[in-house]
């Protein structure tokens, strides 16, 4: 059997993902893949101990970097991906939970001293948000509406793999009413990328994640927020929350909607990046 050196292996995987990828991002893909083939770790390369690899690894590795190569993402190339220190299930019917959003879980869970609430996920995709606050928040109780059958078997399954207290149910917020009532908190990150941002967007977006997650009219961008915003009024309790991931872009305009529908102390929320990436508003 050959003998193998990690830093070799690493160096050369880094070499062929780097047209594609840049180099930090070659490198972060690189070290994923020499542990999820060859079970290699940062510090076995680091030491560069030889490995004795199998033909099927070998097979395997190669076939990885031609996906990749592809543009296909690493999170559907294993069927799973990292957010708020859980690994949830994604595939092609689901979005890849964004590192951005972690800070909305932590938005919410610092937004008061939360008591046993009855919190909504709406178009809860993966169940991450709907997984993330059951899982921190103590007591709570959370259901995850989503218009696409497939989405919801996978927020189910990753709740009962995480143990989270969420439960999952079919709806199409454009045509339908929030069927829970006395709701503490409602939270959102509805579709909001307009259909002309689709030039600047990446392939590995485009080809590979549902369109139906991502995609709003031109024409219409802020629909989900109107509607959600006006439905929310007769599902959440006297003093509920609604939360939201916001188009940047659309910030002051969120809050006006907030505002033209009585809702109170409307507040935007910056990303680590400093741009407005999320909103709230409280009704009354």
């Amino acid at each position: 059997m050959e003998e193998y050196f990690p830093k070799h292996t690493f160096q050369n995987t880094i070499t062929l993902l780097n047209p594609i990828f840049g180099l930090q991002e070659s490198q972060a893909l690189s070290y994923i893949i020499l542990e999820k083939i060859f079970n290699i770790s940062k510090t076995s390369i680091i030491v560069n101990d030889p490995y004795y690899p199998d033909a099927l690894q070998l097979k395997n590795f190669e076939l990885i970097v031609q996906r990749l190569l592809k543009n296909e993402p690493i999170q559907h190339i294993f069927k799973e991906a990292e957010f708020y220190g859980n690994t949830f299930y994604v595939d092609k019917n689901v979005l890849i939970p964004r590192q951005e959003t972690e800070l909305l879980i932590q938005i919410i869970g610092n937004y008061k001293n939360w008591e046993k609430p009855k919190m909504a996920d709406i178009g809860t995709g993966s169940g991450c948000i709907a997984c993330s606050l059951a899982l921190s928040i103590e007591g709570s109780q959370i259901v995850g509406y989503d218009i696409s059958p497939e989405a919801l078997q996978i927020a189910q399954h990753n709740a009962s793999k995480l143990n989270a207290n969420a439960v999952f149910s079919p709806l199409d917020i454009l045509e339908d009413e929030i069927p829970h009532k006395e709701l503490d908190l409602i939270v959102s990150n509805p579709p909001y990328v307009m259909d002309q941002e689709k030039q600047q967007m990446k392939k590995n977006v485009l080809d590979f994640e549902p369109a139906l997650a991502l995609f709003v009219p031109d024409e219409n961008p802020l629909i989900f927020y109107k509607t959600i915003i006006e439905k929310a009024k007769k599902a959440l309790k006297r003093g509920g929350v609604l939360f939201f991931e916001i188009n940047e872009q659309f910030g002051k305009e969120t809050l006006l909607l907030f505002q033209h529908h009585s809702y109170n102390e409307p507040k935007i929320y910056k990303d680590l990046h400093g741009k407005q990436r999320f909103a709230s508003a409280i009704w009354e």
